[in-house]
C-alpha cells in the first residue's frame, strides 16, 4: 500500500518535470504523534531524535518501499531524471547501507542518489561521501543553521539568534561547494 501511495503521489508530479529530486522518509516523532500506531513514548527532542536515514535504516521496509515506488515511476519515464536524497545524514556508513539496500531494487539509469547535507557532520565529511560515491548533493539550510548555531527554529525564546546568514553557516557551504 504505501508503495502505491508513493508511486500515485510523485506521478502526479512527475509529467510536469524533467527532473524531480525525492527525500527519503524525514518524519520527527512530533508530527505523527497524533497517529494511529504512533509510538506512545514522546521524544524529549525530536529534531535530534530518530528521523531521517536513521529512522528509515531502522525501518527498512518503509525505505525499500520508498524506493521501490521511485523505480516504478522511472521505469515509466525513462527520460526524466529522479534524485533521491538521502535526509539527516552524518556517516559514511549511512550513505554505504542506503546504497546496499539501493542496489536490490536495480533502479533504471535515471535514477541518481544523493544526499541532503543539513548537519554538521555532513559537511565536515563531505569528501568522504563523495568519494563513497554520490551524484548531487541539496543543502538542507534550515537544519544546518540550527545544528551550527544550536538554536531550535522552533522555540521563540531564541528565534531571534537563528540566521542563515550567520558566518559559521556560509563556511560550512562553503566548504561542501568547494
Amino acid at each position: 500500500d504505501y508503495i502505491e501511495i508513493i508511486y500515485k503521489g510523485i506521478k502526479k508530479m512527475a509529467g510536469y518535470f524533467d527532473s524531480m529530486w525525492i527525500r527519503t522518509t524525514d518524519i520527527r516523532s512530533d508530527e505523527y504523534k497524533n497517529l494511529d500506531g504512533a509510538p506512545e513514548k514522546a521524544e524529549q527532542n525530536p529534531m535530534l531524535g530518530d528521523h531521517g536515514i536513521r529512522f528509515s535504516l531502522r525501518n527498512i521496509d518503509l525505505l525499500e518501499a520508498e524506493l521501490k515506488a521511485v523505480k516504478e515511476i522511472a521505469d515509466e519515464y525513462p527520460h526524466k531524471i529522479f534524485g533521491i536524497m538521502v535526509p539527516q545524514l552524518i556517516s559514511v556508513k549511512e550513505l554505504k547501507e542506503t546504497k546496499k539496500i539501493a542496489s536490490k531494487i536495480h533502479f533504471p539509469s535515471n535514477v541518481k542518489i544523493g544526499i541532503m547535507v543539513e548537519t554538521p557532520a555532513a559537511v565536515q565529511i563531505i569528501e568522504e561521501l563523495c568519494d563513497e560515491g554520490i551524484n548531487f548533493i541539496s543543502f538542507g539550510t534550515n537544519d544546518l543553521t540550527q545544528f551550527t548555531l544550536a538554536v531550535d527554529r522552533n522555540n521563540e525564546d531564541v528565534q531571534d539568534l537563528y540566521d542563515e546568514m550567520h558566518p559559521a553557516v556560509l563556511r560550512s557551504l562553503k566548504n561542501v561547494i568547494k
